[in-house]
Protein backbone atom coordinates (compact mmCIF):
# COMPACT_ATOMS: atom_id res chain seq x y z
CA UNK A 1 0.00 0.00 0.00
CA UNK A 2 1.52 3.67 -1.18
CA UNK A 3 1.78 6.21 1.70
CA UNK A 4 0.30 9.13 1.73
CA UNK A 5 3.01 11.09 1.41
CA UNK A 6 4.79 9.49 -2.10
CA UNK A 7 1.46 9.93 -3.56
CA UNK A 8 0.96 13.50 -2.54
CA UNK A 9 4.50 14.41 -3.74
CA UNK A 10 3.74 12.53 -7.12
CA UNK A 11 0.42 14.09 -7.71
CA UNK A 12 2.02 17.51 -7.76
CA UNK A 13 4.39 16.47 -10.21
CA UNK A 14 7.70 16.30 -7.76
CA UNK A 15 8.17 12.31 -7.15
CA UNK A 16 10.32 11.50 -4.86
CA UNK A 17 13.70 9.80 -5.38
CA UNK A 18 12.57 5.77 -6.48
CA UNK A 19 15.15 4.26 -2.93
CA UNK A 20 12.79 7.22 -0.53
CA UNK A 21 9.69 5.93 -2.22
CA UNK A 22 10.37 2.50 -1.37
CA UNK A 23 11.53 3.10 2.14
CA UNK A 24 8.30 5.48 2.70
CA UNK A 25 6.11 2.62 0.99
CA UNK A 26 7.28 -0.06 3.38
CA UNK A 27 9.24 -2.46 1.03
CA UNK A 28 10.45 -5.89 1.92
CA UNK A 29 14.24 -5.14 1.35
CA UNK A 30 14.06 -2.08 4.25
CA UNK A 31 12.08 -4.29 6.64
CA UNK A 32 15.14 -5.63 8.50
CA UNK A 33 16.49 -6.40 11.85
CA UNK A 34 19.04 -4.40 11.57
CA UNK A 35 17.04 -1.80 9.30
CA UNK A 36 14.00 -1.94 11.55
CA UNK A 37 11.16 -0.74 8.75
CA UNK A 38 11.05 1.44 5.83
CA UNK A 39 10.04 4.61 7.58
CA UNK A 40 13.11 4.53 9.97
CA UNK A 41 15.35 3.67 6.51
CA UNK A 42 13.33 7.25 5.25
CA UNK A 43 14.79 9.08 8.02
CA UNK A 44 18.37 7.60 7.46
CA UNK A 45 18.19 8.85 3.98
CA UNK A 46 17.00 12.27 4.94
CA UNK A 47 19.69 12.54 7.98
CA UNK A 48 22.45 12.00 5.14
CA UNK A 49 21.27 15.47 3.69
CA UNK A 50 21.30 16.92 6.90
CA UNK A 51 24.30 16.45 8.06
CA UNK A 52 26.29 17.73 4.30
CA UNK A 53 26.50 21.49 4.02
CA UNK A 54 27.22 22.15 0.61
CA UNK A 55 28.56 25.22 -1.10
CA UNK A 56 25.69 27.22 -1.36
CA UNK A 57 25.37 26.55 -5.15
CA UNK A 58 24.98 23.11 -4.93
CA UNK A 59 21.55 21.18 -5.65
CA UNK A 60 22.36 18.01 -4.15
CA UNK A 61 19.57 18.80 -1.47
CA UNK A 62 17.45 17.90 -4.50
CA UNK A 63 18.32 14.54 -4.97
CA UNK A 64 15.22 13.95 -2.39
CA UNK A 65 13.18 13.83 -6.00
CA UNK A 66 12.89 11.61 -8.63
CA UNK A 67 13.53 13.71 -11.86
CA UNK A 68 15.46 17.06 -10.80
CA UNK A 69 18.42 18.59 -13.15
CA UNK A 70 20.89 19.35 -10.36
CA UNK A 71 23.48 20.51 -12.38
CA UNK A 72 21.39 22.73 -14.59
CA UNK A 73 20.15 24.17 -11.04
CA UNK A 74 23.79 24.54 -9.50
CA UNK A 75 24.39 26.70 -12.55
CA UNK A 76 21.14 28.36 -12.44
CA UNK A 77 22.06 29.08 -8.46
CA UNK A 78 25.38 30.46 -9.48
CA UNK A 79 23.86 33.27 -11.68
CA UNK A 80 21.27 34.20 -8.91
CA UNK A 81 24.40 34.57 -6.80
CA UNK A 82 25.69 36.87 -8.83
CA UNK A 83 22.53 38.80 -9.09
CA UNK A 84 22.47 39.28 -5.34
CA UNK A 85 20.78 36.50 -4.10
CA UNK A 86 22.99 34.92 -1.69
CA UNK A 87 20.59 31.53 -1.27
CA UNK A 88 21.06 30.56 -4.42
CA UNK A 89 18.28 28.09 -5.31
CA UNK A 90 16.61 28.39 -2.18
CA UNK A 91 13.04 30.40 -1.27
CA UNK A 92 13.04 31.86 -4.97
CA UNK A 93 9.17 32.42 -4.52
CA UNK A 94 10.72 35.21 -2.09
CA UNK A 95 13.43 36.83 -4.37
CA UNK A 96 13.03 40.31 -5.31
CA UNK A 97 12.01 41.70 -8.77
CA UNK A 98 15.54 42.79 -9.12
CA UNK A 99 16.44 39.43 -9.30
CA UNK A 100 14.23 37.50 -10.93
CA UNK A 101 13.21 40.41 -13.17
CA UNK A 102 14.80 39.77 -16.56
CA UNK A 103 15.85 36.50 -16.00
CA UNK A 104 15.45 34.17 -19.29
CA UNK A 105 11.98 32.13 -18.90
CA UNK A 106 12.82 28.44 -18.33
CA UNK A 107 10.58 25.51 -16.97
CA UNK A 108 13.75 24.77 -14.47
CA UNK A 109 13.04 28.29 -12.97
CA UNK A 110 9.51 27.97 -13.12
CA UNK A 111 9.57 24.75 -11.33
CA UNK A 112 12.17 26.61 -8.18
CA UNK A 113 9.78 29.64 -8.20
CA UNK A 114 6.71 27.54 -7.26
CA UNK A 115 8.52 25.16 -4.69
CA UNK A 116 7.77 26.49 -1.41
CA UNK A 117 3.59 26.87 -2.84
CA UNK A 118 4.07 23.10 -3.82
CA UNK A 119 4.89 21.84 -0.63
CA UNK A 120 2.80 24.11 1.52
CA UNK A 121 0.17 22.41 -1.15
CA UNK A 122 1.22 19.25 -0.25
CA UNK A 123 0.81 20.04 3.71
CA UNK A 124 -2.71 20.81 3.08
CA UNK A 125 -3.27 17.29 1.92
CA UNK A 126 -1.61 15.43 4.20
CA UNK A 127 -4.10 13.74 7.20
CA UNK A 128 -1.53 11.38 9.22
CA UNK A 129 1.20 12.77 11.51
CA UNK A 130 3.79 10.85 10.72
CA UNK A 131 3.53 12.26 7.26
CA UNK A 132 3.79 15.82 8.06
CA UNK A 133 7.22 14.87 10.08
CA UNK A 134 8.83 13.87 7.25
CA UNK A 135 7.59 16.59 5.16
CA UNK A 136 8.93 18.88 7.93
CA UNK A 137 11.83 17.38 7.37
CA UNK A 138 12.65 18.21 4.17
CA UNK A 139 11.06 21.34 3.66
CA UNK A 140 13.93 21.65 5.93
CA UNK A 141 16.68 20.67 3.94
CA UNK A 142 15.30 21.87 1.38
CA UNK A 143 15.01 25.55 2.94
CA UNK A 144 17.82 25.57 5.63
CA UNK A 145 16.30 28.50 7.64
CA UNK A 146 17.82 30.45 10.58
CA UNK A 147 14.75 29.97 13.04
CA UNK A 148 15.37 30.14 17.44
CA UNK A 149 15.73 26.19 18.00
CA UNK A 150 19.49 25.96 19.51
CA UNK A 151 21.97 25.48 16.74
CA UNK A 152 24.91 22.94 17.31
CA UNK A 153 27.59 22.48 14.56
CA UNK A 154 27.46 19.54 12.05
CA UNK A 155 29.53 16.76 12.43
CA UNK A 156 30.26 16.00 8.55
CA UNK A 157 32.19 12.94 8.48
CA UNK A 158 30.72 9.63 9.74
CA UNK A 159 31.66 8.76 13.22
CA UNK A 160 31.99 4.79 14.81
CA UNK A 161 28.75 5.36 16.31
CA UNK A 162 25.82 3.61 14.72
CA UNK A 163 21.98 3.78 14.29
CA UNK A 164 20.96 0.22 14.20
CA UNK A 165 17.35 -0.32 14.81
CA UNK A 166 17.97 -1.27 18.63
CA UNK A 167 19.07 1.94 20.17
CA UNK A 168 15.54 2.81 21.81
CA UNK A 169 16.10 0.05 24.29
CA UNK A 170 18.67 1.76 26.73
CA UNK A 171 16.09 5.30 26.34
CA UNK A 172 13.41 3.44 26.79
CA UNK A 173 15.15 2.51 30.10
CA UNK A 174 16.00 5.78 30.87
CA UNK A 175 13.01 6.99 30.38
CA UNK A 176 11.88 5.03 33.01
CA UNK A 177 14.54 5.87 35.38
CA UNK A 178 16.68 3.05 34.63
CA UNK A 179 20.25 3.67 33.91
CA UNK A 180 22.32 -0.18 33.97
CA UNK A 181 25.24 -0.44 36.66
CA UNK A 182 28.40 0.69 34.68
CA UNK A 183 26.55 3.81 32.46
CA UNK A 184 25.54 7.29 32.30
CA UNK A 185 23.56 9.79 31.25
CA UNK A 186 24.50 13.11 30.41
CA UNK A 187 21.74 16.11 30.37
CA UNK A 188 23.34 18.32 27.76
CA UNK A 189 21.37 22.19 28.34
CA UNK A 190 20.45 25.02 26.77
CA UNK A 191 21.43 28.69 27.01
CA UNK A 192 18.27 29.05 28.96
CA UNK A 193 19.19 25.81 31.06
CA UNK A 194 16.34 24.01 29.56
CA UNK A 195 17.27 20.12 28.79
CA UNK A 196 18.13 19.33 25.00
CA UNK A 197 19.34 16.29 24.99
CA UNK A 198 20.27 13.23 26.54
CA UNK A 199 23.68 11.26 26.36
CA UNK A 200 23.98 8.03 27.19
CA UNK A 201 27.67 6.89 27.67
CA UNK A 202 28.73 3.08 28.49
CA UNK A 203 24.75 2.14 27.64
CA UNK A 204 25.74 0.24 24.00
CA UNK A 205 27.35 3.06 21.74
CA UNK A 206 28.97 6.16 24.23
CA UNK A 207 29.03 9.79 22.89
CA UNK A 208 24.77 8.31 21.29
CA UNK A 209 22.40 11.17 22.35
CA UNK A 210 18.18 11.64 21.59
CA UNK A 211 16.95 15.08 21.36
CA UNK A 212 14.11 15.73 23.78
CA UNK A 213 13.54 19.24 22.68
CA UNK A 214 14.26 20.98 18.71
CA UNK A 215 17.84 21.71 17.95
CA UNK A 216 19.32 22.80 14.63
CA UNK A 217 22.08 20.81 12.44
CA UNK A 218 23.32 22.82 9.94
CA UNK A 219 20.17 25.07 10.24
CA UNK A 220 17.66 21.95 10.01
CA UNK A 221 15.18 21.50 12.89
CA UNK A 222 15.39 18.19 14.47
CA UNK A 223 12.56 17.32 16.44
CA UNK A 224 12.13 15.48 20.30
CA UNK A 225 12.85 11.71 19.23
CA UNK A 226 15.97 12.41 16.91
CA UNK A 227 18.90 10.04 17.15
CA UNK A 228 22.26 11.77 17.19
CA UNK A 229 26.16 11.37 17.90
CA UNK A 230 27.61 13.67 19.94
CA UNK A 231 31.51 14.76 19.67
CA UNK A 232 32.48 16.57 23.17
CA UNK A 233 34.54 20.00 22.69
CA UNK A 234 37.68 19.59 23.85
CA UNK A 235 38.66 21.88 27.20
CA UNK A 236 34.75 22.17 27.26
CA UNK A 237 33.07 23.83 30.47
CA UNK A 238 33.52 22.60 33.73
CA UNK A 239 30.54 19.97 34.29
CA UNK A 240 28.59 19.70 37.29
CA UNK A 241 27.94 16.32 38.64
CA UNK A 242 23.84 14.68 38.30
CA UNK A 243 22.55 11.60 40.11
CA UNK A 244 23.42 9.37 36.94
CA UNK A 245 26.06 11.32 34.95
CA UNK A 246 26.75 15.09 34.35
CA UNK A 247 24.87 18.56 33.10
CA UNK A 248 26.62 19.96 29.98
CA UNK A 249 26.05 23.03 28.43
CA UNK A 250 25.45 23.18 24.73
CA UNK A 251 28.80 24.41 24.71
CA UNK A 252 30.26 21.48 26.00
CA UNK A 253 29.24 19.47 22.19
CA UNK A 254 31.75 20.24 19.19
CA UNK A 255 29.53 18.24 16.70
CA UNK A 256 26.76 16.26 16.38
CA UNK A 257 25.49 14.28 13.73
CA UNK A 258 21.53 13.51 13.41
CA UNK A 259 21.41 9.90 12.36
CA UNK A 260 17.51 9.14 12.18
CA UNK A 261 14.29 9.85 14.27
CA UNK A 262 13.66 7.14 16.89
CA UNK A 263 10.19 5.31 17.77
CA UNK A 264 9.70 8.11 20.56
CA UNK A 265 9.20 10.91 18.00
CA UNK A 266 5.78 9.78 17.55
CA UNK A 267 2.87 9.55 19.86
CA UNK A 268 2.45 5.93 21.45
CA UNK A 269 -1.00 6.01 19.45
CA UNK A 270 0.62 5.96 16.06
CA UNK A 271 3.62 4.41 17.06
CA UNK A 272 2.93 1.03 15.89
CA UNK A 273 1.24 2.42 12.56
CA UNK A 274 4.31 4.71 11.95
CA UNK A 275 7.44 1.83 12.73
CA UNK A 276 5.24 -1.16 12.26
CA UNK A 277 8.42 -3.82 12.38
CA UNK A 278 10.80 -2.15 14.12
CA UNK A 279 8.32 -1.84 16.93
CA UNK A 280 7.10 -5.27 16.33
CA UNK A 281 10.73 -6.47 17.14
CA UNK A 282 11.19 -3.94 20.38
CA UNK A 283 8.01 -6.02 21.42
CA UNK A 284 10.04 -9.52 20.42
CA UNK A 285 13.15 -8.12 22.47
CA UNK A 286 11.07 -7.59 25.75
CA UNK A 287 12.38 -3.88 25.61
CA UNK A 288 10.55 -2.05 28.24
CA UNK A 289 6.92 -0.65 27.34
CA UNK A 290 7.60 0.25 23.44
CA UNK A 291 4.14 1.07 23.01
CA UNK A 292 3.76 3.30 25.54
CA UNK A 293 6.85 5.21 26.71
CA UNK A 294 6.69 9.28 25.50
CA UNK A 295 9.45 11.52 25.12
CA UNK A 296 7.37 13.43 28.13
CA UNK A 297 9.17 10.85 30.20
CA UNK A 298 12.02 11.24 28.92
CA UNK A 299 11.53 14.75 29.38
CA UNK A 300 10.70 14.56 33.03
CA UNK A 301 13.66 12.46 33.63
CA UNK A 302 16.30 15.45 32.32
CA UNK A 303 14.25 17.96 34.68
CA UNK A 304 14.55 15.39 37.76
CA UNK A 305 18.82 15.16 37.33
CA UNK A 306 19.18 18.98 36.77
CA UNK A 307 17.02 19.54 39.90
CA UNK A 308 18.73 17.04 42.35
Amino acid sequence: MEHEITAAFRNHDIPLARTLEDMLNEHSSHRTERRGCGYTQATRHLAALVNQSDPVDSAHDLSLFARWPQHETSALAAMLIERGWLRGWRALDRAPASVLGDMPHSPLLDALTTLESRLRDIRAMLVMPESLLILDLIEQILGREVDDAPSVPGMPEKPEIGSCSQAEEFFLEIAHGKVRRGGSVNVVVGDDGQPLMLEKMNLGESHSAIVVAPIRINHVRIPAGGLCALRPAPGADARTATPHGVRLPLGAIAQARFLRLTTLSVPPSIRRRTFSAQVDAQLRSNMLSPLTTTIAELQAFARRELSA
